[in-house]
């Protein structure tokens, strides 16, 4: 179901209990990681699904971003807060 990348989740934009990754939802993580933009990433839960498509969706919050990875078998919701998030979505959507 989840993967665990030792390191991945390490520093200071990321805390709270979730730190486990659907696989999809990896490859995100890791640019809004490097990307200067975003200050705090908070992992939310992985939730079942029935489904074969893997899509992202990132919607506009208060605070930055929610953006949704859904995959085969699994969705899972990601926060990033960052005061651009018009520039993090079309650095999210970019590999689409």
């Amino acid at each position: 179901m989840g993967e665990k990348n030792r390191g991945l989740l390490k520093g200071p934009k990321f805390n709270g209990r979730h730190t486990t990754l659907i696989a999809a939802a990896i490859p995100i993580v890791e640019r809004l990681r490097d990307d200067p933009r975003v200050t705090k990433i908070v992992i939310g839960v992985i939730t079942s699904r029935r489904g074969k498509t893997t899509n992202v969706k990132a919607q506009p919050i208060d605070a930055g971003l929610r953006i949704t990875v859904a995959a085969p078998r699994n969705v899972q919701e990601l926060y990033a807060y960052t005061s651009d998030p018009q520039g993090v979505r079309s650095l999210i959507e970019a590999d689409e």
